[in-house]
């Protein structure tokens, strides 16, 4: 009796701790079953991701300095006031405000019409030729011409040469960014009489041919370098005064781009012209003033140009890529030194940004002010990993530029330089930054395209922090960019080579640069092919760019901010 009592004195414990462990793993399954059916589930997951980790990012490495340094700050804000006080009384015919803009009509007091012949006193034509910044010790890169005469019948430029000019340093050819203009040599003013002068053109007058029309080469290689010769010749290096400046046409632009470009460019009732993309009759409003006239604008009369400037051609300025594709482009002509280059591209950009009343690179939103006076830090939640309690808020009808964004640029539907899974891409950076009402950092929820509108290009390039795209045109507006925000490149199979390109337009601007591609295939480059990318791996390198972006932002800033004002 007593050994079963000591028995069944030994079992109850046990039995008990059985229905004890059978009641807690029913709690657990019940509280696993309510945890799956009522938590909130992303709609995209990261693949090959593990931890489940939401990061919280904080500027300058977790240090509570603000935006950036306060040394940078207060640097920028003296650029800032004293680039407003230089460019404030710059004549504009560009109104930009509340997002939109309008130009307004050309000015016509470039000419001066000659009524009486017989009274009229033709003076003696000149010249020079002066050297620039360019590092060729042979390249004279703008010559202004003064009393040149010039008969619209025949298209001919004549030089009535003084009798007391040495003959020897005569010159009758000179370089515009198209090609060689030929001045014809007179001394006797004879020939000229006959016509009778009808018309003065009193304005300086740069004779050239017309943008490219490609837009990364005629925004970039045309504009740019237009810019920086006509600023040096105004004794302005970072802008351009347009109320002292007239654009001319010459009869290269017809030899040079045959009949096609005359389809872009629209003749109005006087004779005068303008571009017909909106690209380029934006920006040509920014160079000047006054009408646009071409060799065809003056029904066959006899004219005398005040002032004529040419500017060289375009590679002895042009921001060369160094290197060229082979056999397509013979140049590599690069007379710079990449200090000169960033200097003169950051300036071109600055002087756009202004025309259109957009921030400066080197002006911080009102939320990084804020930021910076209270010197706080900037809160962008990352999620590395499937965080199933972070739902993505996507603002499907986002439509204004402010803050910054991670942008997907792509040609959709395009067919050639295409992201195939753009959507995919767009999904997985939505789920990794899922904070869409977040004011510092957010994912642009859709594919984005720029198209030619110059002024809403520039908005949003200035509002990008990352840019994410094909090797293409589009590419080109990183020029809008802030320094250090990032710029990352995907070329299709076997075109690694081509992100020399970009990589060079990144290190102008003074941005970073990432490149990702699916690999080499037996070297050869299908340049306009689409791409399918690896969505974890670009959400991978973009988490780590942000991060680097965000540690080294002040450092970026200060480097192009040195660059642009103490060179």
């Amino acid at each position: 009796m007593d050994s079963s009592a000591e028995l069944i004195g030994t079992t109850h414990p046990t039995k008990d701790r059985k229905i004890t462990w059978l009641i807690l793993c029913i709690f657990f399954i019940a509280l696993l079953v309510a945890y799956y059916y009522y938590t909130p589930k992303l709609t995209f997951s990261l693949p090959n991701l593990h931890a489940t980790i939401v990061q919280n990012l904080c500027s300058n490495n977790g240090t509570d300095t603000g935006w950036i340094s306060p040394s940078l700050y207060t640097e920028m804000d003296s650029y800032l006031q004293s680039i407003k006080l230089a460019q404030a009384n710059l004549s504009k015919i560009l109104r930009a405000a509340h997002g939109k803009y309008t130009i307004d009509p050309f000015k016509r007091d470039y000419i001066q019409w000659i009524k009486q012949n017989d009274s009229y006193n033709y003076p003696y034509s000149s010249w020079k030729c002066t050297n620039t910044s360019s590092k060729d010790p042979d390249s004279r890169e703008y010559c202004t011409l003064i009393n040149i005469y010039f008969l619209s019948i025949n298209n001919t430029y004549y030089y009535y040469r003084d009798p007391s000019e040495n003959k020897a340093n005569s010159r009758d050819r000179f370089m515009g960014s198209h090609g060689e203009v030929r001045i014809n040599i007179l001394d006797n003013i004879a020939a000229i009489k006959q016509f009778g002068v009808s018309a003065i053109l009193t304005k300086p007058m740069h004779v050239g041919g017309a943008p490219d029309m490609n837009y990364a080469h005629g925004f970039l290689e045309r504009c740019g370098p237009l810019f920086w010769v006509l600023a040096e010749y105004q004794s302005h290096p970072s802008y351009i005064d347009p109320s002292n400046l007239q654009i001319f046409y010459s009869s290269n632009m017809h030899t040079d781009h045959s009949n096609n470009l005359w389809q872009s460019m629209k003749r109005l009732s006087d004779g005068t012209y303008e571009h017909a993309s909106r690209w380029n009759k934006v920006i040509y409003a920014m160079f000047s003033i006054y009408p646009l006239l071409t060799y065809q604008s003056f029904n066959k009369t006899t004219l005398m140009f005040k002032h004529m400037v040419f500017t060289g051609l375009p590679w002895k300025r042009s921001a060369a890529w160094g290197i060229y594709y082979s056999g397509e482009r013979p140049l590599n002509y690069y007379p710079f030194n990449m200090q000169d280059y960033r200097r003169a591209y950051l300036a071109f950009s600055e002087w756009i940004l202004n025309n259109f009343e957009l921030p400066s690179k080197f002006e911080l939103t009102p939320i990084q002010k804020r930021l910076q006076e209270t010197r706080k830090s900037e809160q962008v939640f990352i999620c590395n990993g499937l965080c199933q309690n972070q739902p993505i808020g996507i603002q499907s009808k986002e439509t204004t530029f402010t803050g910054d964004w991670i942008v997907v640029l792509n040609r959709a539907g395009a067919g050639r330089r295409e992201i195939s899974n753009a959507n995919k891409l767009v999904e997985g950076l939505l789920a990794a930054f899922p904070d869409q009402t977040n004011p510092y950092l957010r994912v642009w929820p859709r594919q984005f395209n720029f198209d030619d509108n110059l002024y809403e290009t520039a908005r949003m390039a200035r509002s990008t922090r990352v840019l994410i795209g094909t090797h293409g045109a589009g590419l080109s507006n990183t020029i809008f960019m802030r320094p250090g925000t990032i710029l990352y490149e995907i070329n299709p199979p076997g075109c690694r080579m081509l992100s020399f390109n970009f990589r060079r337009w990144a290190e102008v601007f003074n941005l970073q640069h990432a490149l990702w591609t699916p690999g080499d295939t037996n070297d050869q480059c299908s340049r306009d092919a689409s791409t399918t990318v690896r969505v974890d791996e670009i959400v991978n390198d973009v988490i780590n760019l942000v991060h680097n972006e965000n540690r080294y932002r002040s450092g970026y800033l200060s480097r192009a901010l040195d660059i642009l004002v103490k060179t």
